[in-house]
Formats: C-alpha cells, sequence, structure tokens
C-alpha cells in the first residue's frame, strides 16, 4: 500500500499548503488493528501530541506516551499507528521532493525513520502555533521552523548511529542518561569504559560532536523540554527530576538552549487557541492572505 504526498491516516481538523509544504493538524481514525504496512512516496515529520503511539522509527520506545518529533524520509515503509484513538492528536509536515532535495542536499540525514532530538519540541510547537494562529506572516515562519527542524536531524545519520552504537559508548551514556543530577569525570567514565581517559574524551567527542560535559547538560535540557511539554508537574519539581540544581538554573538552560523560559515553553505546547477576538481577527487574514495566492 503506497501513500501519496499528504495522505494519513486520520481526519484533517486544520490543513494549509505551499512551497512545497502540507501540514495537517489531524486526528487519528484508523483502529491499529485495521492499519497495514504502507509507504509514503514523500518525506514528512510527525509530531505526536497526544495518544499512545507505535512506531518503528529509530530511538522510539515500544509505546510511546510523550510529544516526540518523528522524521521519515522518502520511501518510509511501516505500520505506525496509534494505540487507542481516544484523545489523540498529531501534526504532519510533508515535504515534497523538490523541497527535501534542496533542503537536504550535502547534509548527513538519516535514511530511516528516526526520532528527532526533544530539542526540536519547541520549534515544532511553533510551527504547530502559526497553523493554528495562521495569518499573511506565517508562511515565512512556517518555512523558517521546517528548516530548523531539517536542521536537527543532520548528524543523524546512520553512519553516526552506528558509531554511536560501540558498546563502551553506549555504556558512558547510560551512566550520564540514567544519573543526570550527578556528574563524574572524564577519568571516572573512562574508567568505566576501559578506556584511557584521552582517548575516551576524543572518541566521545568524535561520536557525538561534544564533551561528556555538554552532552550531560544538553540531556538535562531535552528531559526539560519533554517534561514540560507533556506534563503537569510543577516547574520545580521537572528542575529536580532533570537534574538542575534549581528552577532557575533550568530556566537560564533552556533560555540558552531554544529561547524560551519554562512557563513560555509549557504555554506554547498546549495549543491552546486564541481569544474570539484574536481568532476572528487571524480568519479574516487568513482569507486576505488567501485571495492574494488565488489565481485571477
Amino acid at each position: 500500500m503506497r501513500f501519496a504526498a499528504g495522505q494519513f491516516l486520520g481526519d484533517r481538523q486544520t490543513r494549509r499548503r505551499f512551497s512545497g509544504i502540507e501540514l495537517a493538524d489531524m486526528r487519528p481514525t484508523v483502529p491499529r488493528q485495521d492499519v497495514h504496512t504502507h509507504t509514503h512516496d514523500e518525506a514528512h515529520l510527525l509530531v505526536l501530541h497526544r495518544g499512545a503511539y507505535l512506531s518503528s522509527a529509530r530511538a522510539m520506545p515500544e509505546v510511546c506516551v510523550e510529544p516526540v518529533v518523528l522524521l521519515n524520509p522518502p520511501g518510509t515503509h511501516h505500520r505506525d499507528c496509534f494505540h487507542s484513538l481516544d484523545d489523540a492528536r498529531f501534526l504532519t509536515v510533508s515535504l515534497d521532493s523538490a523541497l527535501w532535495t534542496q533542503a537536504t542536499a550535502g547534509a548527513a540525514v538519516p535514511s530511516h525513520a528516526t526520532r528527532l532530538p526533544a530539542l526540536a519540541l519547541p520549534e515544532a510547537y511553533r510551527l504547530w502555533r502559526q497553523l493554528i494562529d495562521f495569518d499573511d506572516t506565517s508562511v515565512l515562519a512556517i518555512e523558517a521552523e521546517v528548516q530548523a527542524l531539517l536542521a536537527r536531524s543532520a548528524g543523524i545519520s546512520d553512519a553516526a548511529a552506528e558509531a554511536s552504537g560501540s558498546a563502551w559508548l553506549v555504556r558512558a551514556r547510560a551512566r550520564l542518561e540514567d544519573d543526570v543530577g550527578n556528574v563524574p569525570g572524564v577519568a571516572e567514565l573512562a574508567r568505566e569504559a576501559g578506556l584511557h581517559p584521552v582517548y575516551f574524551a576524543r572518541a566521545f567527542r568524535r561520536a557525538h560532536g561534544c564533551s561528556p560535559g555538554d552532552y550531560l547538560r544538553q540531556r538535562r535540557v531535552e528531559l526539560a523540554i519533554a517534561g514540560l511539554c507533556g506534563g503537569t508537574q510543577p516547574l520545580a519539581e521537572v528542575a529536580g527530576a532533570c537534574g538542575f540544581a534549581d528552577q532557575s538554573h533550568m530556566s537560564h538552560a533552556l533560555q540558552r538552549a531554544v529561547g524560551l523560559s519554562p512557563l513560555q515553553l509549557r504555554r506554547l505546547s498546549r495549543l491552546q487557541v486564541a481569544n474570539l477576538q484574536e481568532r476572528r481577527r487571524r480568519r479574516a487574514q487568513a482569507v486576505v492572505f488567501a485571495q492574494r495566492e488565488s489565481p485571477a
């Protein structure tokens, strides 16, 4: 079974298409038992907002119940689906072949479906927000966010994934990720890996593009983003669970990484509609934009 551009198993609540990009705010409509293996002809991003999602994409758990961004390159062959249709919601961002070729030229993008790092979530939610509050400036904003999301995938190549799968690297990452509140020294990590500290530090940077300290710092930020986008915990509790000294420490780290405060990120991820007056204003702007774009 082959899916054409923009074809997905769901009901489109809102849809926009322009400049080789099609965005759709979706609700799934096909029960899991009725979903069959299928192939997507064109590339697309999928942003999971709510629901239990089953995916064969790289780095995905058996059942995903937290917000994530998935990159599906052209020709993705899978049976991804929702475990249940109850209260599920997702965004699709379809990219035509010309845009995909242009955007990924010379970039080491994955050839298999892949989960993007949590740092992609703020960009994905800004993109979704533009779709909800569409006006005549949204096209420019959406194009910029799509390019940013594709840039997130650069470096997650198959070769990089294979290199980072070395047993000692897996152990080192697990050490950093399982206890983000404690900061080990390079000598300790190297000893656990069975390597000389100098070789360990160089090889870790070669595999991940950063030092172990930067990796841990990024991991804390990613955990905070996931916690803020997918939960309702008090901000101080999120900070503590993610290894930050306090809420202020988390706030500074998020501002540096994604340009948003914890409260701004949480509000963005809730996708709340604007008040009635604002919605009417944006709807009128969208009508004017559509009239400009339509052929005479």
